[in-house]
């Protein structure tokens, strides 16, 4: 893809809608990389994000490393959302397998993340690690949401415990993608099960050793329903964001 100026975050304004002239502040990490790094000028337009569904097209008026001031020329409604919204619930993977699972699934459009402990997950933080391995994780979606253009930035929830889980997926409509399954493919689950696309789908993939089986009687228990995802075995990084494309494909989200 050819090299675009991303698109940043900003607070929404004061007056709710973002009218002409309005005007915009950024600061921190995104004003230095403005400044320093993508060396704007007074004058260049930039694209911001509120968070909540709208973009402004924004002329910078003063550029410092420390802060960055424009004014809103255009408010329009963010496109860049899909309208389904995924949450992945992915046991914990080894090092930068999560990192890849976090940076590509914020770029294909998933929602939020809920990383979770399963009997075969082999990267176990001590709890006193939790809250320092979710900022780094959220670090982590920001930067991609911003590199990728999202309207958004995904949140990343509190690891759970396996039984944390349950209140979780009993919450709403719940997929499980699992290499024992045999007849129903996820195609065959989303054309029978939503003929139309639910507002939120919650995806559950598994650690690098896959499920135990009382795992997936428990799972289905609490209402997911297990998926193949083909007859070929899929790396557990690959499998939560393979998996939310092919549902956002099956519902248009890719589309213009």
């Amino acid at each position: 893809m050819g090299k675009q100026m991303p698109k940043f975050f900003i607070n929404p304004p004061t007056n709710g809608e973002g009218k002409n002239k309005t005007p915009i502040i950024i600061e921190g990490e995104d004003a230095y990389h403005l400044a320093r790094v993508l060396r704007a000028k007074p004058g260049a337009q930039i694209t911001a994000s509120d968070g909540q569904g709208r973009c402004y097209e924004v002329i910078l008026t003063e550029v410092t490393p420390e802060s960055v001031r424009g004014e809103v020329l255009k408010v329009l409604p963010d496109q860049a959302e899909p309208a389904l919204k995924i949450t992945l619930c992915q046991s914990i993977l080894k090092g930068e397998k999560m990192d890849w699972v976090l940076q590509k699934g914020t770029e294909l459009g998933i929602t939020a993340f809920i990383p979770f402990l399963s009997t075969r997950t082999i990267a176990r933080p001590a709890p006193p690690q939790f809250a320092k391995k979710r900022e780094r994780w959220a670090k982590i979606v920001t930067a991609a949401a911003k590199q990728s253009g999202r309207g958004v930035i995904p949140v990343v929830h509190p690891i759970t415990s396996w039984g944390g889980l349950a209140g979780v997926l009993t919450a709403g409509y719940t997929l499980v993608a699992w290499e024992g399954e045999e007849n129903h493919s996820l195609r065959q689950v989303l054309t029978t099960r939503f003929p139309t696309a639910p507002a939120e789908i919650r995806l559950v993939i598994g650690p690098e050793g896959g499920f135990a089986p009382e795992e997936i009687t428990m799972l289905t228990a609490w209402g997911a329903a297990p998926v193949s995802l083909g007859p070929r075995i899929l790396r557990a990084e690959t499998a939560g964001p393979l998996t939310a494309a092919l549902i956002l494909y099956h519902y248009g989200g890719f589309e213009p």
